[in-house]
């Protein structure tokens, strides 16, 4: 067993109904570290382009990271992957709360679910009893409805559970799974391969919280060293102090980088759905994931009003932009509100309202009528007509089945599919590449679509630089691709530590906390060419699934020009993806690493 990992996976047949354990080979977890970069890894043998992603040969994985349970900060989430059923594509979503932590306390390092139930069903792991039980009484429920019977029935009122809503139970192709406190694993769809598995939850008791570490003195003292350290880091005391949504106002007034009126209006005013907003109003209590001292999870209550809500989580930056500045609208209290229904019915709060902001925009611009959308009429600044949406979208009812399959699907059905800002069939989060060029290459040639969290530009703009990276930002508008394959290298590593984005760590820092965690006599180039593998591994996979490099590209209405914060800069996409190629020295044709560059990186078995 190495050091930082328990050294086995559980494998679950729900086809069969049968579970079994399989260990893990040291040199595999050296290579591919945990999370993402693992899954990429199992996955590649596991699945091609023929294979369904609802179907039942397509494999969910969960998996932690070395990390995981251990006293680093923030190295407690955990990752579901799968072929993604929104792109087709690797698809994988990094979720915080406890549940991770969980399994490693239950003596695993991840789960593979094969197969598919024949009545819904979930999982029970109480450490090494691991049962399959039925869930017919659960069809049907809310996640949080899930969330209190599940407590109730097994008797474990602090277990790790991460369940679905009907969005899942439908297959929406964007529905997530909520873990915990309401953390959503959000993005690519696994929410709906986990439905299709008729797998309707999965419940985690474990109880041995002494995770082996190489060096257990000297995480602890190094960990509590950094954690000293962050407090004083600016964007570190705003997620804490504000949470997520506190970029709000710099996102929309600084940068231009927070998209209003679906991309096509500049300097909204959010004011009144920033962090500052959110804490003089609504908010009674912070949270946090495990080992996190950030903390930057918002308590919420709205005691009365139409919008009145016991407490919940509070809205993040993603959903203040699609249920808030995407759709025009400025009151905090609806998009907290928003945000409950979405998580409640389990539906990615970016592609879902996205996708419903969609809706809107082209009933303004005279694209569809009320008819087309079963008598709701989206006006700009309105929520309810998009929560109307959304229930429909969970329940696949009317029109809300077409939006349940995306954006550019729904902008297919009318004709206008170009309008929908999508990229490799994910719709972008809601960080705007004319505020930040960088995400332009970052979307384009992100491994699930686009993606913020592969190439978090707007961190580095705000002062993380990296310098074992060779990661500083000298231009927000600059040709930076070069510098964005580096940072995509480094997120490959976080996201397969799995360390939280939001944790100000450098490649120095993260290497020191995989010593102390593996005693992998590990140097800085190893972690530099780890990184560089796991994305390429990223890259092979998507090849073999049918990756089309001529979709590398933008939308075309954030190709518009905007006059504001982003003072009518658009990236130039074309030159990035150049200076992308040209650095990593694969082919931009097909977008194929060369075999010397397979063989430097230890992958040359996989053409």
């Amino acid at each position: 067993m190495v050091d930082g990992y328990r050294g086995k996976i559980l494998r679950v047949d729900l086809s069969a109904g049968s579970t079994s354990v399989t260990s893990i080979d040291e040199e595999l977890l050296r290579g591919f570290i945990g999370g993402a970069g693992l899954g990429a890894r199992l996955l590649y043998d596991m699945i091609d382009k023929d294979t369904e992603p609802l179907g039942p040969e397509n494999p969910l994985l969960y998996l932690t990271g070395p990390l995981c349970g251990t006293m680093a900060p923030t190295g407690s989430k955990s990752t579901f992957c799968s072929r993604s059923p929104k792109t087709g594509l690797f698809g994988y979503s990094t979720v915080g709360g406890h549940l991770g932590a969980d399994l490693k306390f239950a003596g695993y390092d991840g789960i593979i679910f094969t197969g598919a139930a024949k009545e819904p069903s979930y999982l029970l792991v109480d450490n090494s009893d691991v049962e399959i039980r039925n869930a017919k009484h659960l069809w049907g429920m809310d996640t949080i409805q899930v969330w209190e019977e599940l407590k109730k029935e097994t008797g474990y009122k602090n277990a790790g559970i991460a369940r679905i809503g009907i969005a899942g139970e439908n297959l929406v192709k964007y529905a997530c799974i909520i873990v915990d406190h309401h953390r959503a694993a959000g993005r690519t769809g696994q929410g709906a391969v986990m439905g299709s598995k008729k797998l309707k939850a999965i419940v985690i008791n474990g109880t041995d919280r002494k995770v082996p570490v190489a060096d257990e003195k000297g995480l602890r003292e190094y960990a509590n060293e950094l954690n000293e350290d962050k407090k004083e880091d600016p964007t570190f005391r705003m997620y804490s102090d504000l949470g997520t949504a506190g970029f709000t106002d710099m996102a929309s007034m600084m940068w231009g980088s927070l998209p209003a009126g679906y991309y096509t209006v500049p300097d909204f005013d959010t004011y009144n759905l920033s962090g500052t907003t959110v804490r003089e109003t609504i908010l009674v209590g912070k949270s946090a994931c495990y080992r996190c001292p950030i903390a930057c999870g918002r308590v919420i209550e709205i005691p009365e009003g139409k919008y009145k809500m016991d407490r919940y989580a509070g809205p993040e930056l993603e959903v203040t932009g699609t249920m808030g500045s995407l759709l025009l609208n400025n009151d905090v209290e609806s998009v907290a509100y928003a945000n409950k229904i979405l998580n409640m019915l389990g539906i990615d709060t970016i592609s879902g309202g996205n996708t419903i902001a969609f809706a809107y925009y082209l009933f303004k611009e005279g694209k569809i009528t009320t008819e087309d959308l079963d008598g709701i009429t989206p006006e700009w600044g309105d929520v309810d007509p998009g929560i109307a949406l959304a229930e429909k979208i969970a329940k696949r009812d009317g029109i809300g089945n077409m939006l349940a399959e995306g954006a550019f699907e729904f902008g297919e059905k009318f004709g206008v599919s170009d309008l929908a800002v999508q990229v490799n069939g994910l719709e972008l989060p809601q960080h705007d590449p004319r505020g930040f060029s960088g995400h332009a290459i970052g979307y384009a040639t992100s491994p699930r679509g686009a993606c913020h969290m592969s190439a978090d530009m707007y961190n580095v703009q705000m002062g993380q630089p990296n310098e074992a990276f060779r990661i500083e930002s000298e231009d927000r508008f600059a040709n930076e691709a070069d510098l964005v394959a580096r940072l995509q290298d480094f997120r490959a590593l976080t996201n397969s530590a799995v360390m939280c984005n939001f944790y100000p760590a450098n490649g120095n820092q993260l290497l020191k906390l995989l010593k102390l965690a593996t005693g992998w006599d590990m140097d800085i180039e190893e972690l530099v060419k780890t990184g560089e593998r796991i994305f390429t591994m990223m890259r092979l996979l998507n090849l073999k699934l049918g990756y089309y490099t001529k979709k590398e590209g933008l939308p075309l209405l954030v190709l518009k020009p905007l006059e504001g914060a982003t003072e009518g800069h658009v990236p130039d996409i074309e030159a990035q993806l150049n200076t992308w190629y040209e650095y990593r020295e694969w082919d931009r044709k097909t977008g194929r690493p060369p075999k010397e560059k397979l063989e430097e990186l230890g992958l040359g078995d996989l053409t």
